[in-house]
């Protein structure tokens, strides 16, 4: 999903905690786990990809472009959630099960949007273990796809993400489900 998508989905999870909680602790969680989560992306990005200029608009191209390399994504993991979770029940933190209920619609849209641009498994890929098992090797995990070129301007490719090379340009609620593979 587009990080544009994210920041709106936040925006309106966060808007609905707001009202039913009246905290903004709570508030400040969801945020955390629906949109910056993908801060995850940051730190591989600077710590791993090589070659790259340290702007915010050459980072988002990266990605949007499918030039990653590496996919560690710590925040992104099954296993950091049942952590989190186990954590929350244990505890019974509201600030703990805020940042879940962020984090979940974050990786359920993830799953949903990236499954459509990626051959390989979508579902496995979220797993830690199983990205530690392929080296987080990027191109193993996800598959060799073709991207377009981001568009033009920081905020279009902010609001639009990747596409895929060659796809059809269908309108998001004119998507099928599941994602149907093309005809040749």
């Amino acid at each position: 999903m587009s990080p544009g998508g994210h920041l709106v989905t936040t925006a309106i999870a966060c808007a609905g905690t707001t009202a039913l909680t009246g905290s903004w602790a709570a508030t400040a969680a969801v945020a955390a786990g629906g949109f910056f989560i993908d801060l995850d992306h940051v730190a591989d990005y600077v710590l791993l990809e090589r070659d790259r200029p340290l702007t915010p608009d050459a980072f988002l191209r990266h990605y949007i472009e499918g030039r990653t390399r590496y996919a560690v994504l710590l925040l992104h993991s099954y296993e950091l959630f049942a952590l989190l979770g186990l954590a929350a029940w244990w505890t019974g933190s509201l600030w703990l099960w805020a940042y879940l209920l962020g984090a979940t619609l974050h990786l359920a849209l993830d799953l949903t949007f990236n499954g459509e641009i990626t051959p390989r498994s979508i579902v496995a890929f979220y797993s830690f273990a199983y990205r530690l098992a392929h080296g987080f090797d990027a191109r193993r995990l996800l598959g060799a796809v073709d991207f377009e070129p981001a568009p033009a301007g920081f905020w279009a490719a902010f609001f639009s993400g990747g596409r895929l090379a060659d796809a059809p340009a269908l309108p998001s609620l004119a998507r099928t489900w599941p994602p149907s593979k093309p005809s040749c």
